[in-house]
């Protein structure tokens, strides 16, 4: 019986926990989370990225002229940004950049990779950020993306809603960035030039990349007092009702 409880014990220990981040575009979680994610890679955790819409329109270089060329481009650019940060692998859902609409198609993929991945954090923009005070984080993609994965993680949990092969799978918390109401934050002091390294990555939307040091510095990461620079998050607790 003992050396049942070590087995079990010694397997569970082997079990790769996992986390999945999604965002609206390439270059969203990379503004929100990444010396999180790569603080939970170094912990033993596999990563995983959604990016749900090309991000062709995004693209601040005028010599990517075609659509498809600034897809491929971006996707390139998210591609080795999650390189760098150590995520398993990105998913590219390949919806129209500025024209995303919520659909139950849309939910229904996002439920199935939960299901699919069964990670135990989920990132996301925060979808109770709705006072459209700005219009570069409040714009419908992000809207849209971050309502559809809270509802996701809901459908997951759920046998019937959306089933799946796998069953239902509970996430234990929501991690939301670009909120405006957090209660968490991540000292990135030391990790600061790791993070803009990863922005970097993105030539075409930043073309000019010392005047976006500049301004990235300036203007989104003193979340808070405490620490020189941080990430902000909403954090909140995955609850099953039992009656």
């Amino acid at each position: 019986m003992l050396y049942r409880c070590h087995y079990i014990i010694n397997f569970i220990k082997r079990m790769k926990k996992t986390i999945l981040a999604v965002g609206a575009h390439p270059d969203d979680l990379d503004f929100g989370c990444p010396v999180m994610v790569r603080n939970l890679i170094k912990k033993g955790y596999e990563a995983y990225y959604v990016v749900v819409t090309n991000g062709e329109n995004g693209s601040k270089e005028n010599k990517v002229r075609t659509r498809g060329t600034r897809i491929s481009t971006r996707k390139l650019e998210q591609i080795e940004a999650a390189r760098k940060i150590g995520v398993k692998k990105v998913f590219f859902l390949g919806y129209k950049d500025g024209f995303l609409q919520y659909s139950e198609s849309l939910r229904k993929r996002l439920t199935i990779l939960i299901k699919e991945i069964r990670p135990e954090f989920v990132f996301s923009f925060d979808p109770a950020n709705q006072d459209f005070t700005n219009l570069n984080l409040f714009h419908r993609d992000h809207r849209i993306t971050a309502i559809a994965t809270f509802d996701a993680c809901f459908a997951a949990k759920n046998d019937f809603i959306i089933p799946y092969k796998k069953g239902k799978h509970m996430v234990s918390k929501m991690y939301f960035f670009g909120t405006n109401k957090p209660n968490y934050f991540l000292n990135i002091t030391k990790d600061i030039n790791f993070k803009l390294d990863v922005l970097a990555s993105y030539k075409s939307q930043f073309p000019n990349f010392d005047n976006f040091k500049k301004w990235f510095l300036g203007n989104l990461t003193g979340w808070t007092k405490k620490y020189k620079y941080s990430e902000a998050f909403r954090v909140m607790d995955v609850i099953q009702i039992g009656f």
